[in-house]
Formats: C-alpha cells, structure tokens, sequence
C-alpha cells in the first residue's frame, strides 16, 4: 500500500469524492464520515460566504497508488482543514490505519496555517461517540473531549409518516427563493443567530446545488404570510442519501406544532423520491429536540463531540 496526498479541485474531484463516500457508508461504518450533502453544502451553503476557489486548498484527497500502474489510484481518505481550527477526516474503513498519519500530517498543517507563529490555535474534530478507535487515536495524541456538538437521528425509510395538524389559518407549502428571500432569510435568522449573511445571491447559488429540491424545501405560513417554521429535506441524487437540514421554528410560533408539521410534510414529499436513508446528522442535543424527533419516527443513534487540541 502506497498512500499519496494531493491537492483538491471542486470542479475536477467532487464527483470521485462523492462516490469515495457513498462507498464507505454502503461499507457498513456507521455515519463516522459525512454524507454527500454535507460535502457539497461547503461550496452551496447559504449560512456564511460565498465560497472561493482558494479555499480548495483546506481539502486534500488522500489515494492509494498502484506502483505498478496496473490499477487506477483510488481515493482512501479526505482531510479537511480549515483557518479557524475545524477539521475533519473521511476515511474509508478499510484504511483506518492511515488515519494516524493524517491526524499527525493535520497537526503540521495547523502550524503551517498560524498567521502570528507565536499564539497559540486550538483545532478541533467532531467525533461520533461510537468512534471509539478515533477517540482512542485521539487521546493517545493529546485531545480532549469538550462540549457536545450534536445528536445522530436516523429515520426508518419505509415507516408511514405520522399524520400533522396545523393552527386555524396557517399553511404549509415549499418556499421559492426569488419570491420569499426576505421571509426566508427573517425565519432563518431567526432561529439560527449564528448565520451572519444570509443574502439572496447566497440562497440563488445555495438552489444550484445538487441536493436541493425546491419542493423539499417545506415553510409553515401564518395567517399574516409570515414563514413561522421550516424544514428543507436535501437528497443528493446519486445516493439518495436525504438529510433533513435545515429544520427550525421561529421563536414567536413555537408550542404550536409546527416543527412536528414542517417535518412530516418533508417525509411524506420525500416518499417520491424513494431515499435510501433519512437522516439528521447532528440535531440539535435537547430534550425538546429529541421528543420531537422520537414522534415522527427518528431513532437517536447517539452524539457526538468536539475533541480539542491546542498547539
């Protein structure tokens, strides 16, 4: 086995990573690495900036070469490094025994990206609690476990939908970005002050992704024409992967069912498109959130947590 690194080109080597992570989940490791949307959510994803080509450079593909050049290279690992210290490695689970050597190669990678060399960076992985040879890799080098990032809800594909009941003059339809950017945006907002920019530009680049479907992307509407709660199923078409994200309900309009609505009116618009599995990797870790996903069929398949470094 002869492992290479190589550098990253959206536009040359999304494909071959998307098929890289379909593999290692039919392989049978438990969502230890990202699903295909979470991937193409770094370039689409309208929560942050618009992404640059530059920023390539935070992803490399790791391959295992044939010397002989009797067979094609075949991509065993992907890293993932970014400035402000999140990282993280997909990995096939036939080369887990690469995954010192990126974990190290990741440290190095950390100093090389210090803009003062003389302050210190924390960088961060988030790791399935059931990953117990990354967590054990992880403590032997140093980390620590800090918070919890989030819970692992896994979804029957072939369970009836719960039926939903909406408030007297609300309603349920799909958002359509060119029309509803003000109310989309507020709601979102809203729920998520973390999202800094959420413009139209963004949310126009964010409906050219390959997992968006403007039918999946489910509102609940008040009386007034205010979007109260939404729900945008993600189904990447290659594996029918579909993952519910994002899911919320604005402050004002909570207690009145609306999650529960927004949610089952994805699963039953879903069923068309026949998905593969139904997901929501890293839902929210509340006891709120859990009851609400236990009763539309949701399994809580465990957490995970930020493991921490400084150097």
């Amino acid at each position: 086995m002869t492992i290479r690194i190589r550098d990253f080109s959206w536009e040359r080597d999304f494909e071959s990573i998307r098929d890289f992570l379909i593999e290692a989940f039919r392989t049978g490791k438990f969502y230890r690495n990202w699903i295909p949307s979470m991937f193409e959510n770094m370039k689409f994803g309208p929560g942050g900036t618009e992404y640059l080509d530059e920023e390539d450079e935070n992803v490399k593909i790791w391959e295992d070469i044939d010397e002989s050049q009797k067979a094609p290279s075949r991509i065993v690992a992907v890293s993932i490094v970014k400035p402000s210290g999140e990282c993280w490695i997909h990995i096939h689970p036939d080369y887990t025994s690469v995954e010192r050597e990126i974990v190290l190669w990741i440290g190095d990678r950390i100093r090389e990206m210090k803009t003062d060399k003389h302050d210190k960076i924390e960088y961060r992985f988030v790791v399935n609690d059931y990953n117990e040879e990354r967590i054990a890799l992880l403590s032997e080098l140093g980390f620590q476990k800090s918070e919890i990032e989030g819970v692992n809800q896994v979804r029957p594909t072939d369970l009836p939908v719960p039926e939903y009941q909406l408030p007297n003059g609300y309603t349920i339809r799909n958002a359509v970005i060119e029309k509803d950017f003000l109310k989309y945006q507020t709601v979102q907002k809203a729920v998520f002050p973390h999202i800094r920019i959420m413009s139209k530009k963004l949310l126009q680049i964010y409906c050219t992704a390959s997992f968006y479907h403007e039918d999946l992307d489910v509102v609940a509407v008040d009386p007034d024409g205010n979007f109260a709660a939404f729900c945008t199923a993600r189904l990447d078409p290659v594996s029918r992967i579909a993952e519910l994200e994002p899911v919320g309900t604005h402050p004002e309009y909570r207690k009145l069912g609306l999650a529960k609505a927004v949610i089952c009116e994805s699963l039953m618009r879903l069923e068309k498109y026949r998905p593969s599995a139904i997901v929501i990797l890293g839902a929210a870790p509340t006891e709120g959130a859990n009851r609400l996903y236990e009763s539309v069929g949701f399994e809580n398949k465990g957490a995970r947590h930020i493991w921490q470094k400084k150097v």
